[in-house]
């Protein structure tokens, strides 16, 4: 998306610097490239989110949970098992370093795509289960 964004950019440069040496009545002409070279980058930024949105929605809810939680910093360490309840309840369960880990656990499920409730069984390591 950031090439095709810098490609409208160039574009709009170099259009730009030929307008410069252009004689009059030709600036119509180059404002017609760039509406068409802006479409154009457009349709490719739709095109592109369109297939992101394909692909999450693909990817189950456990998949989707399982890889906010594995690649944040503040759960690194954490032995973490991620289950789904009627397709869209999330039960975590295992261990984290602490109550703030457990609680970033659980927002971070919560706030993913297709989940509708966390069941929090996470333990904190160190203290004793009840």
């Amino acid at each position: 998306m950031t090439r095709l964004l810098g490609a409208g950019v160039a574009i709009c440069f170099l259009c730009g610097i030929a307008s410069a040496q252009s004689p009059p009545g030709t600036a119509t002409q180059i404002g017609e490239k760039i509406d068409r070279g802006l479409s154009q980058i457009g349709a490719g930024i739709s095109q592109a989110w369109g297939e992101v949105r394909q692909s999450i929605e693909k990817m189950g809810v456990q998949g989707r949970v399982y890889g906010r939680l594995h690649w944040d910093k503040a759960l690194e360490g954490a032995t973490l098992d991620i289950s789904v309840r009627d397709s869209n309840v999330v039960v975590l369960s295992g261990k984290v370093a602490s109550e703030t880990a457990k609680k970033k656990a659980e927002q971070l499920a919560r706030d993913t795509v297709g989940v509708n409730n966390v069941v929090n069984e996470l333990a904190i390591a160190g203290t004793a289960s009840p």
